[in-house]
């Protein structure tokens, strides 16, 4: 046992984010946490890490327990020294703050070398100042910094968030050749699937368990989550029974004087009472309704583009010979970081809205544009919430105020300023004010970065149901598997049209200088990969033994791909 809590309880002004909690982690355990926006799980690992004390229970730890902590930002003092230097100060007894730019932890050179190294930085690449580095690289490093300390256990919060699905499935392979102990909370379904043995949902100020990765946990708790909506109906019906019974007996007993009857009555009610207290838990869910609404065209293109090269800084970042999207169909928007999808994104939306012009670009005059922006630019309005949502919309406030309190923004928080709003909430009143401008083609980039996993299936429901254009960019496999329809791939300089995205996926990791001296790079020892093989295999055997209605074909599919991966690496080594 690594750490342990017991009866864990802990509440947020007057929310209580979570009451008499138990979980066990285990040497060698790969959990994976998951829950919706703002239920506690950020706060969870704070406590877990030695942060903050809970309100109420305890913690315990090992004695001696080395412990790492992957933050979601990385701290200023740290993003002004060089990638390299970021992590040595993790080793470093000092305040960082007081770090200058000779950092001297005693961690030799060739260790942090082979740590950024095998995390996908060239030697020039250590050497930039770490807060100019993307924020897919900055994630790397939080993770070196963590795993630089030698630590038994690490705790993860959303360590996904900002990287593409090149640089990702490095970052997989990466964690899944460890041989410690970690919890990681994110979003990503195929990322949990592919990390995490154990599944832990924090729901309901509750802890529900499974031994599972996500796809198979959560068909798991959708299972137990029925059979307690049939035990409670059960139980509702009885105890309906036992007052109906109750009452006619006491009728009885009034009229025909008889005390033996009314006291029948009360013994009856008393058991219905205990029933009662007694009745089955049924989840309350995430408080969530996205309800999106789309608007009709009858146009035979939504848009096309024709001979346009997308710039940066007079700086080419590539060519569009033709693209053409007509109405209904789901485009997906595929490219490393850096490989320009969001300032094409951003020539498309500023030439509708006349901010700017491009003779390539020509929308259909029915289009009703929605869009959707990664860096949430859009909710950025030093305004209440109630009042972005009704000017962004033209909408009257009665129904902003409904739409916002089925997106789970109580009547209390319509008041709240946008610019104090987290970025899942700020998500959120985006798609509220979607909703309410019933648009028929959606440019979304990234949608899925602040988005839990409830709000990410409700969101593939609405644009599968919808029959909208879409044009949509994101890092979330599951997300593009399932709503995209045609796939635009960003390579070399050119967008070009792919049959599937599965080339993308697993495009040939990107070739970077290596130490000039040192071991191989961590975790890519040929015992590891081949434990990691064996395991693999072995789920993939179980999985196919079962009957076929029982079996995962989703998850078989992931492990087939992690299994070519990893006979790549043992080829490389």
């Amino acid at each position: 046992m690594l750490v342990q809590a017991r009866g864990l309880g802990h509440s947020v002004g007057q929310r209580t984010l979570f009451d008499n909690i138990d979980l066990t982690i285990a040497q060698g355990d790969r959990i994976g946490l998951v829950g919706h926006n703002g239920c506690g799980k950020s706060t969870l690992l704070g406590l877990l890490g030695g942060d903050q004390e809970p309100d109420t229970g305890e913690l315990i730890r090992r004695r001696g327990l080395r412990l790492g902590r992957v933050e979601q930002f990385l701290p200023t003092p740290v993003a002004r020294l060089t990638a390299a230097q970021a992590v040595a100060a993790s080793a470093d007894s000092r305040v960082e703050s007081d770090i200058d730019s000779g950092v001297d932890s005693g961690v030799e050179e060739w260790r942090i070398e082979a740590l950024l190294s095998a995390l996908g930085f060239s030697l020039a690449e250590m050497a930039y100042r770490a807060g100019d580095l993307s924020g897919g690289q900055q994630n790397r490093i939080m993770f070196a910094r963590a795993l630089i300390t030698d630590p038994e256990l690490v705790l993860l919060d959303e360590p996904t968030n900002h990287l593409d699905l090149a640089t990702l499935r490095v970052f997989e392979d990466y964690l899944l050749g460890l041989r410690i102990g970690y919890l990681v909370v994110s979003h990503d379904r195929a990322f949990l699937d592919a990390v995490a043995d154990h599944t832990v949902f924090l729901r309901d100020q509750r802890l529900y368990r499974f031994d599972l990765p996500y796809s198979a946990a959560r068909q798991a708790l959708n299972e137990a989550d029925a059979a307690a909506v049939r035990s409670r109906q059960s139980e509702d019906r009885k105890i309906d029974g036992l007052r109906s019974s109750a009452k006619r007996l006491a009728v009885w007993g009034k009229v025909y004087d008889n005390e033996k009857l009314s006291r029948r009555a009360r013994n009856i009610e008393r058991r219905a009472a205990r029933l009662e207290a007694e009745r089955t838990f049924v989840s309350r869910g995430s408080g969530l309704d996205l309800d999106l609404a789309f608007g009709a065209m009858r146009a035979k293109e939504v848009l096309r583009v024709e001979s346009m090269d997308v710039v940066v800084a007079k700086s080419m970042l590539f060519s569009v010979d033709q693209l053409l999207i007509r109405p209904g169909e789901r485009v997906a928007l595929l490219g490393a970081n850096g490989s320009g999808k969001s300032t094409f994104i951003r020539a498309l939306v500023n030439h509708f809205r006349g901010e700017t012009a491009h003779d390539s670009i020509r929308f259909s005059p029915q289009v009703a544009l929605g869009y959707y922006d990664q860096e949430l630019d859009e909710a950025a309005a030093e305004m209440s919430l109630i009042e972005f949502v009704s000017r962004r919309a033209n909408s009257d406030e009665e129904l902003a105020k409904n739409r916002l309190i089925g997106a789970g923004f109580p009547y209390s928080e319509h008041g709240k300023s946008v610019l104090d709003m987290s970025g899942g909430e700020r998500a959120r009143a985006l798609f509220v004010v979607l909703s309410l401008t019933r648009p028929n083609f959606l440019i979304l980039d990234e949608p899925t970065n602040h988005l839990d996993v409830d709000g990410k299936e409700q969101l593939e429901v609405q644009l599968l149901e919808s029959g909208a254009a879409l044009l949509v960019t994101a890092h979330d496999r599951r997300f593009l598997d399932t709503v995209a329809q045609r796939f635009l791939c960003i390579d070399k300089g050119v967008m070009r049209e792919v049959p599937d995205p599965g080339e993308f996926y697993l495009a040939p990791e990107p070739r970077h200088d290596k130490p000039a001296s040192g071991p191989p790079h961590i975790g890519q020892v040929s015992e590891d990969v081949l434990t990691r093989i064996a395991e693999l295999e072995d789920k993939l055997d179980q999985d196919r033994a079962r009957k076929p209605k029982f079996q995962k074909p989703a998850l078989q599919h992931e492990w087939q791909i992690r299994l070519e991966r990893l006979y790549r690496r043992l080829d490389d080594d």
